[in-house]
């Protein structure tokens, strides 16, 4: 809920777009191993060979940051008849480094405040940021020429190759949209399929 907290002070929702993604980047890579006739390593026996030829080796890579969020309220303590926008106090940055977030604490809960009864907070919005991406897919094919119109393909592929966990997105949204103040807040309860 991306609406303004308070209609008369419209600065005071300046920030990123809910959709701003800071970095992306997508790879894929393609390589024939040099082996097998005609290649740098040709062993002079037929059998060994045709067990050599064809191999290739493949990916596709995804990584990109997280997208921001806003904390809000639970509760119209603004008494304006609407809670949706509504945010928190915060005391200082809630961001947490890398190395300190876990699945149970995404961002320091404790950072965030009540506001004053009939106030706004003064916590920004889109102030926080959710689980980024990252995913590799690898594949091995080797090509075997059977004869000058037939071809035998074995093809291995693995997805999500280093079996890397992206949670899925804010922290709480599963259970309590407006976050703050719930036994969820700051915790993440579900992640994205593992096996595209």
């Amino acid at each position: 809920s991306n609406f303004s907290q308070d209609a008369r002070n419209r600065k005071a929702d300046k920030a990123l777009a809910s959709f701003d993604r800071r970095h992306r980047l997508v790879f894929t890579y393609a390589y024939d191993l040099p082996m097998g006739p005609g290649r740098m390593w040709n062993p002079s026996n037929g059998f060994a060979s045709k067990l050599l030829e064809g191999w290739s080796l493949n990916g596709l890579g995804t990584f990109q940051s997280g997208s921001p969020f806003t904390v809000n309220l639970p509760t119209d303590n603004a008494n304006i008849g609407s809670a949706q926008a509504q945010r928190p106090d915060v005391l200082r940055n809630p961001n947490l480094d890398s190395g300190q977030q876990t699945p149970e604490r995404w961002f320091d809960t404790s950072a965030f405040a009540m506001p004053a009864p009939y106030t706004f907070g003064n916590s920004g919005r889109n102030i926080l940021f959710t689980d980024g991406t990252a995913n590799v897919d690898f594949s091995i094919l080797k090509r075997t020429t059977l004869s000058e119109t037939r071809t035998l393909e074995f093809r291995a592929e693995f997805f999500n190759f280093f079996n890397h966990t992206n949670f899925a997105g804010a922290p709480g949204r599963i259970y309590n949209p407006s976050n703050f103040n719930t036994s969820n807040f700051g915790r993440y309860f579900s992640a994205e399929n593992p096996r595209p």
